[in-house]
């Protein structure tokens, strides 16, 4: 039998699992399940700067991989430019985080989009449904991008899934769903990383919920588990069925589990196995904006 991990690196179609309370039935698609941690046979070096965090307040350790002209960290977040970011850091700079949140307009959160051309049938489907939850359950609006809109996410079918975190302020911030990613439950992860959240393994207190398991993890990123120690949790409960929490398989080296549950009959699943965002991420979505 095949592993979650070989499943989440595109070697089979997974069967769906059902996350607790709610079942959703991944879109008609040829493409097969990416995980938004995995690798692509085009990723280049790696390197480890210091980076002020989303919602941290001192620098700390960041690994970062070259995708394309990119840098990524933990695999989908989008940190800069590579040769940039590398540039700052040999003059011996700490990289602030650049970050902001979205402007909020009569109580609601506007993110202007646009899906570049090309964008297959399957993946705008899968935006759509997501964009659509984040309208039913949530205080944030994705509107359709105008001329007068200045800083604005546009999605188009980019190498892996991945997203710069929160508003970066400087125009057209790309949102990449690839070969593999055309699911909502991918869709609304790489769209709340775009609102200015990390992920659910690396809040500070992770460690009283989920055990690492080192020895799975493939050489080199183990850093990839780092937590923000000084990062706040908003006073909200760690959730293993939070969108933004990797499946359990995540930067394994060996198709074996890199994180196990310490909470008994717990789960953790990857991003397109889940149907959308919880409650818990909407509270905590609401918490940071102040809107609800």
């Amino acid at each position: 039998m095949e592993s979650h991990a070989q499943k989440a690196m595109g070697k089979t179609v997974p069967t769906p699992t059902e996350p607790a309370g709610e079942k959703e039935t991944p879109p008609t698609t040829e493409s097969k399940p990416l995980a938004p941690w995995a690798k692509s046979s085009g990723d280049g070096e790696s390197t480890t700067i210091q980076a002020v965090r989303f919602g941290a307040s001192k620098p700390s350790s960041m690994r970062i991989v070259k995708r394309g002209n990119l840098a990524l960290n933990e695999g989908d977040m989008v940190v800069g430019l590579y040769d940039q970011v590398v540039e700052a850091m040999s003059k011996n700079n700490a990289i602030r985080n650049p970050q902001m949140k979205w402007p909020l307009v009569n109580g609601k959160v506007v993110v202007p989009y646009e899906v570049q051309p090309g964008v297959s049938r399957q993946t705008v489907a899968a935006l759509e449904a997501a964009i659509q939850e984040y309208k039913q359950k949530t205080c944030v609006q994705f509107v359709k991008r105008t001329a007068k809109d200045r800083n604005y996410v546009s999605v188009f079918e980019g190498d892996g899934c991945y997203s710069y975190v929160g508003c970066i302020q400087q125009g057209k911030q790309e949102l990449s769903l690839g070969q593999g990613c055309e699911f909502k439950g991918t869709a609304a992860h790489e769209l709340l990383h775009a609102l200015g959240f990390y992920h659910e393994q690396s809040r500070p207190d992770r460690d009283q919920y989920i055990t690492i398991n080192f020895q799975n993890v493939e050489s080199g990123l183990e850093d990839q588990f780092d937590v923000c120690q000084d990062c706040t949790t908003q006073d909200i409960p760690y959730e293993y069925a939070s969108i933004m929490h990797y499946g359990a398989e995540a930067f394994t080296k060996n198709g074996k589990a890199t994180m196990v549950p310490k909470k008994a009959g717990a789960r953790v699943v990857e991003p397109y196995d889940k149907p959308g965002l919880t409650a818990l991420d909407v509270k905590k979505l609401h918490k940071l904006y102040g809107c609800k």
